[in-house]
């Protein structure tokens, strides 16, 4: 379905084509990120033009950070006692770091 051009549904209602699947997208794990990115929001602020700070952060670095969060986890995960908050963080910052990666990606801003 084009995206620029508008169709009828079912219904008769007209509107454009929208690119993904929204209703797709987790919903708890997008409201974990949500919050990794406003606590990195509050601790790294915007620049005076509005620019987020992760902005400057390149591909490869979020990557590596990414990385070091999924090894993390993975060791509190085989501990006897496995800290679940703590395996929470580290997965909410793994899923933080991806798309920032995934974002520099799809900007070429490697």
């Amino acid at each position: 379905m084009n995206c620029d051009k508008p169709y009828s549904n079912e219904r008769g209602g007209k509107q454009s084509a929208i690119k993904g699947k929204m209703t797709e997208v987790p919903p708890l794990a997008l409201l974990e990120l949500s919050k990794v990115m406003g606590q990195g929001s509050e601790t790294y602020p915007r620049e005076p033009d509005g620019t987020p700070n992760w902005y400057k952060i390149g591909c490869y670095s979020n990557l590596d950070h990414g990385l070091e969060h999924a090894i993390n986890f993975l060791i509190e995960h085989n501990k006897s006692e496995p800290d679940q908050a703590y395996m929470l963080e580290e997965l909410s910052h793994l899923a933080a770091r991806s798309m920032m990666a995934l974002e520099q990606f799809l900007r070429r801003d490697l």
